[in-house]
């Protein structure tokens, strides 16, 4: 590891580590820090303080308030709710975990200092000593910067049905700043680096993840998804504008909210935004929520995006190969079915090749066995396809055609031959 990719590690994990150092309420002291601290970030970013900054001083509490009202603007009645259960239908969460709580206590735990867009107010923890909030406030100024400029209400509402589209969005906001973050405290350290060097591996994200766990206990219990969703921004999104200035420096990254990428594989795959575009294909299922049958509800539908798709093979036991049969996504769509308590799904996707689907669909007949215990493979027809059957849950079908893939989890025979007409229909 360089110096310089040490150096950046170590001031990440500070970002992630300073909120649970805790000293005597600093007041007026913190103010002066953050207002000491504005004129550098602004230099450094490249972009005017248009409006001053407005400083207030938070208590837990008051953060605890932000976090349910932004959830509660966010979210209907029940679909918080909902999009738990989607997640334990996928794999992604334990069987019946409070997801709201569950994510209130994890966001509630590392929040230091954050800036509000809607209010235009940058809340100060209190409750934590100054000297550790420089770098913290340095990340969140370049929030207040980019709402200043951007306006970043437009950009940081949920888009129903498609969270990889949101992600996206996140790892922009979230990677320059981070970004800006790294230059200020490489600075403040008397390090100089051209900014091609500032890049965080794979590698370097799973050691920040198990560093921070232990200083997060909701964090470390939290499932490997829902850790690795929280830092993506911050890492993924860093290295995502650090490739676009390397192009054409702040400028290029300026340009970026004029025409904000569309899909985690855009920010995986940088090239595939700036420099050979690869926009998502949409994908639909027609009469989607009548398909799985008499008495199911269709409860939640969602774009995984290339990102979480790698996580629906989480049961492989080699990360590179979920990796790999992850990339060539093109676009998916996924339905989510609830029944007395017990919950189906289906997802299409296409992908750029058809060698990217075929690898798709076996890397996920690979991981059936794990994902869905005492479900029994059926033989193999002429068409491209895999299934399993339980007599008491259904079957599992993976078929491909050309550059697509079907997965239909836990539904009937019937239902699942409802679908497969549907999806090729369709």
């Amino acid at each position: 590891m360089s110096m310089i990719r040490a150096a950046t590690a170590y001031v990440l994990l500070m970002l992630l580590l300073g909120t649970v150092v805790h000293g005597a309420e600093p007041g007026k002291e913190l103010v002066a820090l953050g207002r000491r601290c504005e004129k550098r970030v602004a230099e450094l970013r490249g972009l005017k303080v248009i409006e001053p900054i407005r400083w207030e001083l938070a208590d837990k509490d008051k953060v605890r308030d932000y976090l349910l009202k932004t959830l509660d603007e966010q979210y209907a009645p029940g679909e918080m709710e909902n999009e738990g259960k989607a997640l334990e239908a996928l794999g992604f969460l334990p069987a019946g975990t409070e997801y709201k709580q569950f994510m209130l206590d994890l966001f509630e735990e590392q929040i230091g200092g954050v800036y509000d867009p809607k209010e235009n107010i940058f809340y100060l923890a209190k409750w934590i000593a100054p000297h550790m909030q420089e770098t913290i406030i340095a990340h969140e100024l370049t929030h207040a910067l980019q709402d200043q400029h951007f306006n970043l209400d437009e950009f940081t509402e949920r888009i129903e049905g498609n969270s990889d589209a949101v992600l996206a969005r996140a790892s922009v906001i979230e990677g320059e700043a981070t970004l800006v973050m790294m230059m200020y405290s490489l600075e403040a350290m008397g390090m100089e680096a051209e900014m091609e060097e500032i890049e965080l591996d794979g590698n370097m994200m799973s050691l920040m993840m198990s560093l921070s766990s232990t200083q997060f206990p909701s964090l470390a219990e939290a499932p490997e998804v829902i850790r690795q969703t929280l830092m993506f921004p911050y890492v993924e999104g860093m290295n995502f504008v650090v490739f676009g200035k390397g192009l054409g420096g702040f400028g290029r990254i300026d340009k970026i909210y004029e025409d904000l990428p569309r899909s985690t594989e855009q920010i995986l795959h940088p090239q595939k935004y700036y420099l050979d575009r690869d926009p998502p294909a949409v994908v639909s299922l027609p009469g989607a929520s009548g398909l799985a049958g008499e008495g199911w509800d269709m409860i939640y539908e969602e774009t995984l995006g290339e990102f979480m798709t790698r996580h629906l093979l989480g049961e492989l036991d080699d990360q590179e190969e979920q990796n790999i049969a992850a990339a060539g996504w093109d676009g998916d769509h996924v339905w989510v079915f609830e029944k007395d308590g017990q919950l189906a799904w289906v997802q299409l996707s296409v992908w750029d090749s058809q060698k990217d689907a075929v690898e798709f669909a076996g890397a996920f007949a690979k991981a059936v066995p794990a994902k869905a215990p005492g479900f029994v493979a059926q033989p193999v027809g002429q068409q491209p396809r895999m299934s399993w059957k339980d007599e008491g849950k259904g079957m599992i079908l993976v078929e491909r055609r050309g550059r697509q893939v079907l997965i239909v989890f836990q539904l009937s025979s019937a239902a699942a031959r409802r679908i497969v007409k549907a999806a090729w229909q369709g």
